[in-house]
């Protein structure tokens, strides 16, 4: 592939550029989710119903992937990627003004937005930066990437609240402005985009099962990030400088994981790697649900995020089973919408179990999806298997 020209005549390689906006994304990410958490408890004194019901709005946008990304397959990736980051930057610089319950809902539905057209774009161009057998890998860089950026992100976090005593609405401001950076990287990489191919969606039975795995590990997902960390500081009293800490470690952990896994996964394959991540998984929630003791809930956080790296085999396994290389980009799409199927109904009616019976109850449901999740990770083909044979259900494209 060749390489784009930057001032001065030299070539950068595009994946630098990915590279590139992928830092900027995590490093604005990891600083606004660092600090939300202790910002809706401690300055607006959200509840877990209210809490439920924000997470619930602010991933609609997810649900609605499908129809947004259809929308806009005539646009080539990096310019959705860059729309996307600039959404991200409105939503997170306007949180520094936020009082009311309300007016959080709006931004935050601002920010999803981006989050959630960022997501299929990258993860399209990175594979179409990658071969068959690199393509792991590929993915796997890309989030040691963001992971490295989260490190960053924390550590900035981490000096502001304990050294500059700055507060937590300035630091909205700063995710905001890198945010704005990384579309401007992204926008580089606008003349190797895939364009010109007519509004579609792609919902094909031979998918069936990257469409179960991605709906079950988007349900689990979803609990594990609103109520984990809401259960530290609401029940716990977690000050935001533990929580910077504990996400400074997870950091570390992910980059790690995500380079280990992404090879792992083009050498041995998906199943065994699925199977190992999603059994992990599920004991994690049921420790949530049942241990005590704040360090053991530490241990079992970080666990979470070293086995969420995992989850890139279900996006290769997909790149696997194409009918064409043109379904790559709105299967991702499809498969993002899939995810967020659970994500909309699953915080709301979390939030409204765990005050009327207790916290153990979401974890439970994340741990029953997790292995659900388990089971079918092991109907995931290897090369030259037959394919699954999809339950009976009909599907547009098939």
């Amino acid at each position: 592939m060749r390489h784009l020209n930057l001032l001065g005549g030299r070539e950068i390689p595009p994946f630098a550029w990915l590279a590139a906006a992928a830092v900027g994304f995590g490093l604005a990410f990891s600083i606004f989710i660092t600090v939300s958490t202790n910002f809706m408890v401690e300055e607006l004194g959200i509840r877990p119903s209210e809490l439920g019901l924000l997470e619930t709005i602010r991933e609609v946008p997810g649900l609605l992937t499908i129809v947004m990304g259809a929308a806009l397959m005539t646009v080539a990736e990096p310019v959705v990627g860059a729309v996307a980051l600039l959404l991200l930057c409105i939503g997170y610089i306007n949180f520094f003004h936020v009082t009311t319950i309300e007016v959080l809902i709006v931004f935050s539905l601002t920010q999803s937005i981006g989050f959630h057209l960022w997501w299929p774009v990258a993860n399209t161009i990175a594979l179409r930066l990658s071969t068959m057998e690199t393509q792991g890998r590929r993915l796997g860089q890309m989030r040691s990437l963001m992971a490295g950026a989260n490190l960053i992100g924390i550590l900035v976090v981490l000096l502001a609240v304990t050294v500059l005593a700055t507060g937590i609405r300035p630091l909205f401001l700063l995710a905001g402005g890198v945010a704005a950076l990384a579309a401007v990287a992204v926008w580089q990489l606008r003349s190797i985009g895939k364009i010109g191919q007519p509004p579609r969606i792609v919902l094909r039975r031979s998918y069936w099962l990257y469409y179960a795995l991605t709906f079950l590990d988007g349900g689990r997902r979803h609990i594990f990030m609103t109520f984990a960390i809401f259960l530290l500081v609401d029940s716990y009293g977690v000050s935001v400088r533990t929580i910077t800490i504990l996400a400074l470690i997870n950091s570390m952990v992910s980059i790690a994981g995500a380079y280990v896994f992404g090879r792992l996964i083009d050498r041995v394959g998906e199943r065994p790697i699925l199977v190992i991540a999603f059994g992990a998984l599920a004991a994690i929630f049921m420790g949530y649900a049942v241990v005590p003791w704040l360090g053991v809930l530490f241990v079992l956080y970080i666990l979470d995020h070293l086995f969420f790296s995992a989850e890139v085999g279900i996006t290769t396994y997909l790149r696997r089973i194409l009918v064409t290389p043109d379904d790559l980009r709105p299967s991702l799409v499809a498969g993002q919408t899939m995810n967020h199927v659970a994500a909309v109904a699953l915080p709301v009616t979390g939030g409204i179990l765990w005050e009327a019976f207790g916290h153990q109850v979401p974890f439970i449901g994340g741990a029953g999806l997790a292995v659900m999740a388990l089971i079918l990770s092991t109907l995931v083909r290897r090369k030259g298997d037959v394919p699954v044979r999809a339950p009976a259900a009909a599907a547009a494209g098939s």
